[in-house]
């Protein structure tokens, strides 16, 4: 069916007379003649090859393919009156907050040029930064947060979702760590003592899961919930620490760390960082708006799901 050949306003036409079941009535309703309301169920009849009403001493009585069609162009009705409705967005005017959940590294590398680009085209926007936590979908179904940027694993349909970049990760030790020399296996990861970066407190990370697939275990001396006090511990230590290969890049040089390949495989829930919100049927626009914001900063384009 080609709905380009259909006039929309015969939807509206359809909708008023299965509420009115009677042609006058549903023609006052949306303020035409009898004989032009006629005429457009008519056009109507003639494009879905079918009744769609039978007149009877009652009124008019929908035909079953117009009882299936019903709901269906009801709530198409309600949803365009809905987005029509919702006010423009404009970045120059809004004193809009947006609440973003993510750690420090993410906020470090995001929000300076983030803060001058708002300035310029969105100057009475605010942000507002959380720190994570284990609650990160609860947090955006409640809307208690706008976006949560991080790396997930199976992603429920109701979020809209844009990769910002693939994730790897390194290790990173101090230039005279025993662990710059030779190859860095799993067994010596395993027996070295670790720095585990939790900004959701947790106890253990992936790696223990993967290094448990292969009966080892690690000893975490330290955790620590920010990436920005890492490459001061680690500097003149025994800890060697694992963290996402690009942000390692720019630790090791400015601090003088050693920097290795991690012999860990990344599970796929850590295999990207992703930007996250939740579909809206209102603030939508100025969702996507600030989205595209971030991830044009960093980097990627939005590819929404």
């Amino acid at each position: 069916m080609n709905l380009r050949r259909l006039d929309l306003n015969l939807l509206v036409i359809f909708d008023a007379l299965m509420a009115e079941r009677h042609v006058t009535r549903a023609a006052r309703r949306v303020s035409l003649s009898q004989p032009a309301f006629s005429n457009a169920l008519a056009r109507l009849r003639h494009y879905l090859k079918d009744d769609l009403f039978i007149r009877q001493a009652t009124g008019m009585l929908p035909t079953p393919r117009a009882l299936e069609l019903a709901p269906h162009i009801h709530a198409a009705l309600l949803a365009l009156e809905h987005a029509l409705d919702q006010p423009v967005f404009e970045p120059a005017t809004t004193t809009q907050v947006f609440t973003l959940d993510t750690n420090d590294y993410l906020v470090g590398a995001a929000m300076p040029q983030l803060m001058q680009r708002l300035a310029a085209l969105a100057p009475g926007v605010n942000v507002r930064v959380v720190p994570p936590n284990s609650r990160a979908f609860q947090r955006l179904d409640a809307r208690e947060v706008d976006f949560v940027l991080g790396g997930f694993g199976a992603i429920p349909e109701r979020y809209g979702v844009a990769i910002i970049e693939d994730n790897e990760f390194s290790c990173l030790m101090d230039s005279q760590h025993p662990l710059t020399r030779g190859k860095l296996d799993l067994v010596r990861y395993a027996a070295a003592k670790h720095l585990l970066i939790t900004p959701r407190g947790d106890a253990t990370g992936f790696v223990d899961l993967a290094l448990a697939e292969h009966g080892l275990t690690r000893r975490i001396a330290l955790t620590v919930n920010q990436f920005s006090v890492v490459p001061a511990i680690i500097a003149n230590s025994d800890l060697i620490v694992t963290l996402p290969k690009r942000m390692a890049e720019q630790y090791a040089p400015r601090y003088h760390l050693a920097q290795r390949p991690s012999p860990v495989p990344t599970p796929a829930a850590y295999a990207h960082i992703q930007l996250l919100w939740l579909r809206r049927s209102s603030g939508q626009a100025a969702l996507m708006w600030f989205a595209n914001l971030l991830l044009d900063i960093l980097g990627r384009a939005a590819e929404p799901r």
